[in-house]
């Protein structure tokens, strides 16, 4: 028999009222928010702390969204600010990248919140998540990191609808993923390449095409779209004008990924 929205929202709240103290690592994404909302509701003010790392490698806007989030929820938030671009192991960009740089930033987490009094740390890891190629969850496993949301069975649109439910403002937000997950694997991450990413996202998405993606591979560009967005975009005037605005920029080819991305699903 299905597990209703309802008993899983009930067991997250079980999997939290075990916990005495608990902070949450917030990216300000949907998973974590939803995270940090029922923790501090069950746990309440002086038993929940949020955590953010703040790092060369957000989107535009990211930390200020954060920010107000948490403030939302009100809950007490603890700003740790980190360089990955100054560690060797992360900048070399191996298939290891997502864990070497996971566990660092956890580790130094743990760290900050152990001077607080905090021991247990808990991320929104969802159980769609544990199905993907994340070699961050090894970082995750290793430091003994919880993942209440995987634990109570939530998935991604159930996730988003408990967070409508909530009237959280995350409900409805694209993933806002690192930067750095948009450079090719072995090619050197770099602030110059960092920036560019950021320069062709925001020209996307100034033309309406949200939770867009581009990719960068030495001088080429791949432009990944919300399914939707794909006819919308291929329109000749539309093209040229993107175009135009793009090739500012020192990419000699682009390329359209006319797969698509998956729009937000409830």
């Amino acid at each position: 028999m299905p597990v209703s929205l309802a008993d899983k929202k009930k067991k997250l709240e079980e999997i939290i009222g075990r916990e005495t103290r608990i902070a949450v690592a917030c990216s300000g994404g949907v998973d974590s928010t939803l995270l940090l909302k029922v923790a501090h509701d069950v746990l309440g003010h002086d038993n929940t702390v949020a955590v953010f790392a703040d790092t060369p490698l957000l989107p535009p806007g990211e930390s200020s969204a954060v920010r107000e989030i948490i403030e939302q929820i009100g809950s007490r938030l603890l700003t740790v600010r980190l360089d990955p671009l100054s560690w060797p192991e992360f900048t070399a960009n191996s298939l290891e990248r997502c864990y070497l740089c996971k566990k660092k930033i956890y580790q130094t987490f743990q760290e900050k919140l152990a001077e607080l009094n905090f021991y247990i740390l808990a991320d929104g890891t969802n159980l769609d998540d544990l199905s993907d190629f994340r070699p961050g969850l090894k970082a995750l496993d290793e430091l003994k990191i919880k993942k209440p949301l995987a634990e109570a069975g939530l998935k991604k649109n159930e996730i988003r609808q408990l967070s409508k439910d909530l009237k959280l403002p995350t409900w409805n937000k694209y993933s806002a993923s690192c930067l750095a997950t948009r450079i090719a694997v072995d090619q050197q991450i770099s602030l110059e390449k960092l920036g560019l990413v950021r320069n062709y996202e925001n020209v996307l998405e100034g033309f309406g095409f949200l939770g867009c993606r581009v990719r960068i591979s030495n001088d080429t560009a791949i432009i990944e779209l919300l399914e939707k967005d794909i006819k919308h975009f291929v329109q000749e005037e539309t093209r040229q004008l993107i175009m135009k605005k793009l090739n500012d920029f020192n990419v000699k080819k682009f390329f359209l990924d006319m797969k698509g991305r998956k729009g937000i699903q409830l």
